[in-house]
């Protein structure tokens, strides 16, 4: 599964509300900018490192990467914070 199956039906259930997600992809996440901009979303981030890319906009847009072959994992993007 590319995503908690909770979340998917969250996004399902509300699919224009506005999310913030990394999406973990497959090569050069700066190779996969163009496509995630094409499903509805703004992306912030690229980190190749760790093969993300950091992007916010409608749930529908998420739901739509979900099929693509290169979207291995999409989490949703929280705050961190260290005490």
């Amino acid at each position: 599964m590319k995503a908690d199956p909770a979340l998917i039906q969250e996004w399902q259930r509300d699919p224009d509300a506005h999310v913030a997600v990394i999406i973990h992809v497959r090569g050069n996440p700066r190779q996969r900018v163009e496509a995630v901009r094409e499903s509805g979303l703004k992306v912030s981030r690229t980190f190749r490192l760790t093969n993300t890319i950091a992007a916010s906009g409608p749930a529908s847009g998420v739901l739509a990467l979900l099929d693509l072959p290169w979207v291995d994992r999409v989490e949703p993007d929280r705050t961190i914070t260290i005490t």
